[in-house]
């Protein structure tokens, strides 16, 4: 085993950069990437993190050792919101929960609901008519994420929430928020203080409680073959009793928030790349016109739209989802030659692997030509928008598949342009979404 240290910032003993790392989590693993490569050792207050972005060393922990790697401290703000579900348990626990949910994201289940995602799209386009016509400037973000909250919720739930999103959008916001432990002063003090914190702690958990209590009370009497009525039949593997509702209801939390959340925002980058990339949004409303000519896509129209899929991969490239998955190590280990001590924690960042500049040429410009056909099979982590291994995302497909039929129906019927003088910039919760939205003007296009 190695003795070696990994590189890093001398940041002193106990804090680290923990400012830093609050302040601006995303340049921080920018920064450590560009300074000490593949893999750097640094401080984050009282916790001893390494960053991995190389491939081979991304690979070590997902694949060949993923034994050794669990979730841990960095995962401990999620039950707040989620629960104990399956994004935050391992082993056993783990396995059997993603047993019950893995029939509910086969590939050609989710192929055959696709008429879901187009319905939805179409709710969204026909939501847009009245600005389009008034030229009014709408952010974006929030009806994307109406959108694939809708599109989630039919598809798994058996239930359309988009008419509770007055509710649910405003717990997701605070929720991103309060699940990313910094250390701020209301994160710390007592539960039982009567801070405004913690009754926007308590108002928001009621609402997502009070939701998937409601969906679980009506499916529990339903025919319907979904995600909750697996749940509501499925017996633990070692006791053989069935789940709990409180069990329960934390697995449907964490699909609602993992699911709509992260496809949401990668929608929202999405629109917002082809809204700054004229050239490629042309050549995309190309393709569109040649293998569709005007008719809503199907599922059948994707392996031809072959540019599509190109630039929802570049998107997700530059604008990973879920921008960092932590893991803490059970023993010691040696990643690249280099020390990792049991109870340290490896960060493994998307974001900054795929703004890598020893992997990706130009890592900064939006081209999707990097993804054509060609090209796709030497990707395999260099390229983890869904993570890897075998915890690689459940939804992935179900994501790309939304994504894909989505923007081609918005690119089909109306040109996205960026107001004037607005800027977006990237923030680090759980997702990576915009800080202050994506305001944009939309206009009619309409084609012969």
């Amino acid at each position: 085993m190695a003795d070696r240290n990994a590189p890093g910032p001398d940041g002193g003993h106990l804090i680290g950069v923990l400012s830093k790392f609050k302040s601006n989590s995303l340049g921080l693993i920018s920064d450590l990437q560009r300074r000490f490569g593949g893999i750097a050792r640094v401080q984050l207050g009282p916790y001893l993190v390494h960053q991995v972005t190389d491939p081979e060393l991304i690979k070590h922990v997902l694949q060949d050792n993923p034994g050794n790697y669990r979730r841990g401290r960095f995962y401990r703000g999620f039950n707040l919101f989620m629960g104990h579900g399956m994004l935050t348990t391992d082993g056993a626990e783990w396995k059997a929960r993603r047993q019950v949910a893995q029939p509910y994201f086969q590939r050609t289940r989710l192929d055959s609901a696709a008429p879901i995602i187009t319905e939805c799209a179409n709710d969204l386009l026909d939501r847009w008519a009245e600005p389009a016509r008034r030229g009014e400037v709408v952010d974006v973000v929030d009806d994307v994420m109406w959108l694939s909250m809708g599109v989630l919720s039919r598809t798994l739930f058996g239930v359309d929430l988009r008419d509770r999103a007055e509710e649910l959008l405003p717990a997701v916001r605070f929720a991103l928020k309060a699940m990313i432990i910094t250390g701020k002063v209301e994160q710390l003090l007592p539960r039982w203080v009567p801070t405004r914190y913690q009754r926007d702690l308590k108002k928001y958990q009621a609402v997502l409680n009070g939701v998937m209590d409601d969906v679980i009370a009506r499916q529990r009497t339903s025919d319907d073959d979904n995600l909750v009525t697996a749940l509501l039949a499925a017996k633990h593997p070692e006791t053989g009793r069935p789940w709990d509702d409180r069990a329960i209801r934390a697995e449907l939390k964490t699909h609602f928030m993992a699911g709509h959340e992260t496809t949401g925002c990668a929608l929202a980058w999405t629109l917002y790349t082809l809204a700054q990339h004229v050239d490629v949004r042309r050549k995309l409303a190309t393709e569109l016109d040649e293998v569709l000519a005007g008719r809503t896509p199907t599922v059948e129209d994707l392996p031809k739209l072959t540019y599509l899929r190109q630039v929802v991969d570049e998107s997700l490239r530059l604008y990973p989802p879920i921008w960092v998955y932590p893991r803490d190590a059970v023993e010691d280990d040696e990643i690249g030659g280099y020390h990792i001590p049991a109870g340290s924690t490896v960060l493994i960042s998307p974001h900054a692997a795929h703004h890598n500049a020893d992997v990706w040429e130009s890592p900064e410009a939006f081209d999707p030509e990097r993804f054509c056909p060609a090209n796709r099979h030497t990707t395999r982590y260099r390229y983890l928008p869904f993570g890897g291994g075998a915890r690689h995302c459940i939804g992935h497909h179900l994501a790309l598949l939304e994504m894909q039929l989505t923007v081609a129906m918005i690119t089909q019927r109306y040109q996205l342009d960026l107001a004037s003088g607005h800027q977006v910039v990237p923030t680090g919760l759980v997702s990576l979404r915009p800080k202050t939205g994506v305001q944009m003007r939309i206009k009619r296009v309409d084609r012969q």
